[in-house]
């Protein structure tokens, strides 16, 4: 789109949204055919352990002054973020990493199993790929479901959280997109053994190694 059409887009789509200035612009890209249908921007907020009440009333005000409506929250005292978040006219709702459990100290050191297994038989726990918090674990084992179904219900049935927003729904990235090759010094034209999951116990897979 050329900027003068999206200008103009915008702008008509002020109308619409009526207030901030963000809701205006994005609203622009939405087909006309649903724009009856109430438009809401949401947005990904790290925990931070330092923050009190205080301090996170301030970050959700500058947030909902610039047009968020939603606040996806990882980390932080439930009760304490959600109520600023509230406070502050935002619905919360907690940020969950699915299977990769890089901040879960009780799965890693009770359950190390749980953790994907390579083509080359490294665990993801021991030896993560790509960067130091890729640390996943296995859908294909029923603990690993069951755990994580539990924390999910546990997160959803706390009348703080307005929601919860599941992340890292999958398995590590076998082959980076194009765009990230040279950051991570590699080449990925090829399926590589130590970037393919999952070949622990618990899959299937590892009848492809014997």
């Amino acid at each position: 789109m050329k900027r003068r059409d999206f200008l103009k887009t915008a702008g008509g789509a002020a109308a619409l949204a009526g207030t901030s200035p963000l809701a205006a612009t994005l609203a622009g890209c939405v087909p006309d055919s649903s724009r009856d249908v109430p438009f809401t921007v949401w947005t990904w907020v790290h925990g931070n352990r330092d923050y009190d009440a205080d301090k996170w009333r301030r970050r959700f005000a500058r947030l909902r002054e610039s047009g968020f409506h939603a606040v996806l929250v990882g980390g932080g005292d439930i009760e304490l973020v959600s109520a600023a978040a509230h406070a502050e006219g935002l619905e919360y709702h907690r940020w969950f990493w699915t299977m990769n459990r890089n901040g879960d100290t009780w799965a890693q050191e009770t359950h190390p199993e749980w953790f994907t297994v390579s083509r080359n038989l490294e665990s993801s726990l021991d030896h993560p790929p790509y960067v130091g918090y890729y640390k996943w674990v296995c859908p294909s084992r029923a603990s690993v479901r069951e755990y994580l179904s539990g924390r999910v219900g546990e997160l959803a049935a706390n009348p703080a959280v307005d929601g919860v927003h599941l992340d890292y729904v999958r398995h590590c990235d076998v082959i980076l997109p194009r765009g990230l090759w040279e950051t991570y010094d590699l080449v990925q034209d090829t399926e590589h053994p130590e970037f393919d999951f999952c070949y622990c116990g618990g899959s299937s897979r590892v009848d492809n190694l014997m």
